[in-house]
C-alpha cells in the first residue's frame, strides 16, 4: 500500500460520515425500550406507592403512568426524544466535518493561489 492509499484511507476513518436515519432509529428505540423497562420491572415489583419518581414523567409526557398502558405510551415519547436526539447528533456530527473539510479545501486553494 502506498503512501498516498494510506494517507486516503486515514482520512476516511476520520472523517466518517454518521447514517443519519440510523442514528436516530437506534438512539429511539434504546431510549424506548430503557423507559419500557423500567416502567415494567416497578409494575411487577408493585407494592402501596409503585414508581413514585418515575410516575413524575406525567407531568412532561402526558397519559404516562407507572402502568403497562402507560409504559408503552411513555415508550412512544421516548422513541421520539431518542430519535430527535439521535438525529441531531448525527446532523451535527456531519455539517461539522462537511465544514472542517472546505475550510480546508479553501484555505489550500487560498495558499496555491498565494503561492503562484
Amino acid at each position: 500500500m502506498n503512501k498516498s492509499a494510506s494517507d486516503k484511507a486515514i482520512l476516511m476513518a476520520a472523517f466518517a460520515r454518521m447514517d443519519i436515519p440510523g442514528l436516530a432509529v437506534a438512539m429511539g428505540s434504546i431510549f424506548a425500550l430503557v423507559l419500557f423497562l423500567a416502567t415494567t420491572a416497578l409494575v411487577i415489583k408493585g407494592g402501596e406507592v409503585v414508581g413514585p419518581h418515575l410516575s413524575l414523567l406525567g407531568i412532561y409526557l402526558p397519559g404516562y403512568e407507572v402502568s403497562w398502558l402507560g409504559g408503552l405510551i411513555g415508550a412512544a415519547y421516548f422513541w421520539l426524544i431518542g430519535a430527535v436526539l439521535g438525529f441531531s447528533i448525527a446532523f451535527l456530527w456531519n455539517m461539522t466535518h462537511y465544514l472542517y473539510i472546505a475550510l480546508m479545501v479553501v484555505r489550500t486553494m487560498w495558499w496555491r493561489m498565494m503561492a503562484d
